[in-house]
C-alpha cells in the first residue's frame, strides 16, 4: 500500500530516511497524515512512539501508514541506537511535540523513547526539526519559550504552531515537508534573493466586474518552492491564485497589473535580486474606462468596452535592476509560433519558459506541464517533458543555475 503512494506528489525526499517521533499530545493523530505526505514526497518514514503516545494511538496504524514497524518499546536491541545503525538517517522529526519532551531535549533529559531518539540525534549531528502543539497558554510560558530559544542556539530547527482557539495547532503537513526541505536541501541559492510572480491579475471594469484569465498560481508556487527549498529569501508577489500560498516567503498581494508593477518597483529599488521569475498569468489588457460602483444591467441595452494593453512588467525589470536575471515564463495557445519570433520578442530577458495551454492535460490549473526553455545568452534549448510541476520546478532551477552565470 505504500509504495501505491510513493512519490505521488514529487520525488523530492526520495531515499531520505526520516524518523518521526510522536509524542502524547492531542494533536497524534495528525502524525498518520504527516508520515503519509512526507511519503507522497518520496521519503521513508520509521516511527516512533513514546509510551504515552502508543496508548493513545494504535502503533498497527504508523505500520500500515509508513509500511515500516514502530518502534514503541525499549528492548534488548537498545532501539534508540540501533535505528541509527540500520538506516542512514537525514532527519528525526518530532511531531507533534509536547511541552513534555521539548523541555527534557532542552535538558538533556533522556527517558522516554523520543527523548533518547533526539538526544543520540544530537550527538550524531544529525539535523533534528521539532513541531510543538500544545494549549496557547502552555506554549506562552516562559520557561518553554527559553528552552525552544535553547534548542534552536542547538541547531535545532522549529515548526511554527497556528495559534487559534485558544491553541497552539500543530503546523500543516505541507509546512513541516516545507521545513523539512528548507533543512535537507543543497543550498545554491543561499543569501539570494528571489522574486516569483504568480496568479492572475484582475483588470477591473467596475467595482464588481473584472476582465482575468484561467491562470492558478501552481507553476509560480512551485517555483517559489524550490528556491527557497535552495536557500533563497523567496519575496512571492501573486495575484488571485487558486491554490494556498504557503507561508515561507514574504507574500505580497497584488490584485491588478498596475499594483503589481508597484510592488515589484518598490521592492527591486530598494533591494538586490539576484532572479526575477515571472510566471504570473498578467492580463494583456484592461478597460480603458473603469466605473465606480456596480454598472446597471437594466439601464443599458448594449455595452461596449475598450480596452487598452497593460504595461509589460517584465521589461521593467532589467531596466530598474540591470543585473538581476530575469526567467520570463510565456504561454502560448498551441506551439505554432516560430520560435525565433519568440526569441526576438523575448530577447531582454535571461530565459523564457514557453508552455502549450491550449491543451488541457498541462498548464494553467493543471498539477503537470511540459515547456520548452530557452537560454537567450547562450542560444541553447531543452524540450522539457510533461512531469509535475514541482518536478519541472526542480528541472527548471537546475538550468537556471547551471547555465545562468
Amino acid at each position: 500500500m505504500v509504495e501505491e503512494i510513493r512519490g505521488k506528489l514529487s520525488n523530492v525526499l526520495k531515499n531520505k530516511n526520516i524518523i518521526h517521533c510522536v509524542t502524547s499530545s492531542i494533536s497524534l493523530y495528525k502524525a498518520i497524515d504527516i508520515a503519509r505526505y512526507l511519503i507522497k514526497h518520496g521519503a521513508n518514514v520509521i516511527p516512533v512512539l513514546s509510551y504515552d503516545a502508543a496508548k493513545l494511538i494504535s502503533p498497527y496504524l504508523f505500520e500500515y501508514a509508513t509500511g515500516n514497524k514502530p518502534v514503541y518499546k525499549i528492548t534488548g536491541n537498545v532501539e534508540h541506537t540501533s535505528l541509527f545503525k540500520e538506516y542512514n538517517i537525514d532527519l528525526v522529526l518530532v511531531a507533534p511535540a509536547t511541552a513534555n519532551t521539548i523541555s527534557k531535549i532542552a535538558n538533556g533529559i533522556s527517558d522516554t523513547l523520543v527523548t533518547l531518539v533526539a538526544s543520540v540525534a544530537l550527538g550524531k549531528g544529525i539535523p533534528i526539526l521539532i513541531a510543538p502543539a500544545m494549549h496557547e497558554p502552555m506554549y506562552e510560558n516562559r520557561i518553554l519559550l527559553e528552552n525552544i530559544e535553547m534548542l534552536k542556539k542547538q541547531g535545532i530547527s522549529f515548526v511554527e504552531p497556528k495559534k487559534e482557539e485558544g491553541k497552539a495547532k500543530l503546523a500543516s503537513e505541507e509546512d513541516i515537508f516545507y521545513a523539512i526541505m528548507r533543512i535537507l536541501g543543497e543550498k545554491p541559492l543561499r543569501n539570494k534573493k528571489v522574486i516569483v510572480t504568480a496568479g492572475a491579475t484582475r483588470e477591473y471594469l467596475d467595482s464588481v466586474r473584472f476582465l482575468t484569465n484561467a491562470g492558478s498560481g501552481k507553476m509560480g508556487i512551485a517555483m517559489a518552492k524550490i528556491a527557497w527549498f535552495k536557500g533563497a529569501d523567496v519575496y512571492l508577489i501573486h495575484g488571485d491564485m487558486k491554490i494556498e500560498v504557503p507561508n515561507f516567503s514574504h507574500n505580497i498581494h497584488a490584485e491588478t497589473s498596475e499594483i503589481m508593477l508597484s510592488k515589484i518597483e518598490e521592492l527591486l529599488r530598494n533591494n538586490n535580486f539576484e532572479y526575477f521569475v515571472s510566471t504570473a498569468a498578467i492580463a494583456d489588457f484592461k478597460p480603458l474606462n473603469q466605473f465606480e460602483g456596480k454598472i446597471e444591467s437594466k439601464a443599458i441595452d448594449k455595452l461596449i468596452v475598450e480596452l487598452i494593453p497593460t504595461k509589460k512588467i517584465i521589461k521593467f525589470v532589467k531596466e530598474i535592476s540591470p543585473k538581476t536575471k530575469l526567467v520570463a515564463f510565456k504561454a502560448e495557445y498551441g506551439l505554432n509560433k516560430d520560435l525565433d519570433v519568440l526569441i526576438k520578442a523575448y530577447e531582454f530577458c535571461d530565459f523564457l519558459v514557453i508552455n502549450d495551454i491550449s491543451r488541457k492535460d498541462i498548464g494553467f490549473s493543471s498539477n503537470y506541464n511540459e515547456v520548452i526553455m530557452i537560454d537567450l545568452r547562450n542560444n541553447k534549448v531543452w524540450n522539457i517533458p510533461k512531469m509535475k510541476k514541482d518536478d519541472l520546478a526542480e528541472n527548471i532551477w537546475s538550468i537556471i543555475l547551471s547555465h545562468g552565470k
